[in-house]
This record gives structure tokens, C-alpha cells and sequence, in this order.
């Protein structure tokens, strides 16, 4: 888990610039995809655009915020703290995904959203949804999509990442990111150690141990801090083949590099103009 996050947006939010929902390339597969050209127009002003860096904190579990998140650009993991136990990242969400959808039915933040890496998020108030629903009732269609999404991502972690070798679950893992954040396989964004281990249910060591192994192999090449080049073939063979093929030297397959300890901050993403304001 990040140290030291940035105040949460539920108090400050980090804003850029007013949302042109309209002109927003995530138009088509957002929760306003259904609504017709200038619908959110009355909303602009409203609707924040910014970008967190990473380990920027969106908001804690058991806040009560009256907005939720949609992800322009970025990744962002979900982290459930239980009390007496470790703390457990639940779930990754990349581009298009909408965060915090159960304060629409009132409840508290169900988990602590932090970002993985520079991330560009709308902020759009419960608010607003409200009073859209009340103008366009099509986007119930909207909301229904991004809660059935949510419960389908949810199942997929767990079926994919849940059970099995380590060494099966950290290939499966490179390939989830690349699915959620559109990477392309020469600048594929990573979680660091830490967060290996809280995505797996392991200690830091372990995933230590099983990513220099991995690294050995030399097929996922270091080419900025957390940003690696990755061989096609983890995409293309069974994560069986491509564990057993790591060992012995540079075969077909993909490893992961271990992340630096302290390297510096990512560059932002370019979806949105501007640097963060305090």
C-alpha cells in the first residue's frame, strides 16, 4: 500500500478543469453513453476533471462523499481494510471504469481507492446523477451497465487470481493490467512489490522471491520505473506454458523485473490539460 497518500478528494479534490462530457473519448463506453448530445451541458462547472499522481488517495473506506469516479486514463486498486488483518487490494480498475457507485444507494465507501499510477478522474456529484436520472431516465441503462460491470470484474479477480502457483498468478496479473489500462506491451505500467503481495494474499517476500525468478528470465525488460516491455507471447500462450518456459534461461514467455524501491513520479497522462493545483 502507498505511503503517505495526498488528502482525499471527498475534502479536496484536485481540480483541472470543468468535464466536456461531450467531447470525452470515453463517451461511448461511459456511464453517459446513453444520454443524448448536451444532456450534462447544465452540469459543466460541476463535473471535475483532474489527475491524481500515484498514491494519490480518491477516498477512504467509510467516507460518505457525495460523489463518484469515472477513470479517463489510469489505474486505480481498491483496498478492503478489515480490522485484525492485513490489508487486501480487492481490485484493479483501469480506463472507463466508474468508482464509488455505492453511494448512489446511500452506503459509506466500501473500500479505500487509491491511484497505482498518474490517473486522470472525473468527479461527478451523487447530485448530478440525480437530477439526470430525473431528466433522462435512460440513464438508469448507464448506471445498471457500470454496476453489473463491476460485479463481473469482481468474479474474474477472484476466479483468475484467487487459486493457484504464484508463479501462474503473476503472469495472469501482468495480463489483467494490460486488459484494464490499454498499456501496449512495450510500456506496461506495473503495481510495485508491495502491491503484488496484497493482490495475491502473499507476503512481500514471497513476491519477491518469485518475481527475481521471473526477472531471470529476461523476457520483461525494465524501460522506466514500473514501466516494463513485455514479449507478446504472454498475451498469446496458456500462463501454464508461459511459467513452465521461464526457467532456463531467455525462452518464450514473460517475467516481471522487481520495481525499484523509491523511483521517481511517473509522468502524467495527457488526456487532460494542465498540471495538478493545490
Amino acid at each position: 500500500m502507498a505511503t503517505d497518500p495526498q488528502p482525499s478528494p471527498c475534502i479536496r479534490f484536485f481540480k483541472q478543469r470543468d468535464s466536456d462530457c461531450l467531447r470525452c473519448t470515453l463517451r461511448n463506453s461511459a456511464l453517459f453513453a446513453d444520454l443524448p448530445p448536451g444532456a450534462t451541458d447544465w452540469a459543466t462547472g460541476r463535473i471535475e476533471n483532474g489527475i491524481m499522481r500515484r498514491g494519490g488517495l480518491v477516498y477512504r473506506t467509510g467516507e460518505a462523499c457525495d460523489a463518484i469516479f469515472t477513470i479517463r486514463v489510469g489505474v486505480v486498486k481498491l483496498a478492503l481494510e478489515v480490522p485484525g488483518h492485513e490489508t487486501r487490494i480487492v481490485r484493479l480498475l483501469g480506463r472507463g471504469a466508474t468508482l464509488g457507485l455505492e453511494r448512489l444507494a446511500g452506503e459509506p465507501y466500501a473500500h479505500t481507492a487509491i491511484a497505482t499510477r498518474a490517473t486522470n478522474l472525473c468527479r461527478i456529484p451523487s447530485s448530478v446523477i440525480e437530477e439526470l436520472h430525473r431528466k433522462h431516465p435512460a440513464l438508469l441503462r448507464g448506471l445498471m451497465a457500470k454496476w453489473n460491470e463491476q460485479i463481473t470484474w469482481a468474479d474474474r479477480w477472484i476466479g483468475i487470481l484467487g487459486t493457484g502457483q504464484i508463479e501462474t498468478r503473476i503472469v495472469d496479473l501482468v495480463r489483467l493490467v494490460v486488459d484494464i489500462s490499454g498499456d501496449p506491451l512495450d510500456a506496461v505500467q506495473l503495481p510495485g512489490t508491495g502491491d503484488i503481495a496484497a493482490i495475491l494474499g502473499v507476503t512481500s517476500e514471497s513476491a519477491s522471491r518469485h518475481m527475481a525468478e521471473l526477472k531471470r528470465s529476461g523476457l520483461l525488460v525494465r524501460v522506466a520505473p514500473w514501466t516494463y516491455r513485455c514479449d507478446p507471447s504472454l498475451l498469446e500462450r496458456p500462463t501454464a506454458e508461459v511459467v513452465t518456459k521461464r526457467g532456463g534461461g531467455r525462452k518464450a514467455g514473460c517475467a516481471l523485473a522487481t520495481p525499484d524501491a523509491s523511483p521517481p513520479a511517473p509522468a502524467l497522462p495527457e488526456a487532460s490539460s494542465g498540471g495538478i493545483s493545490g
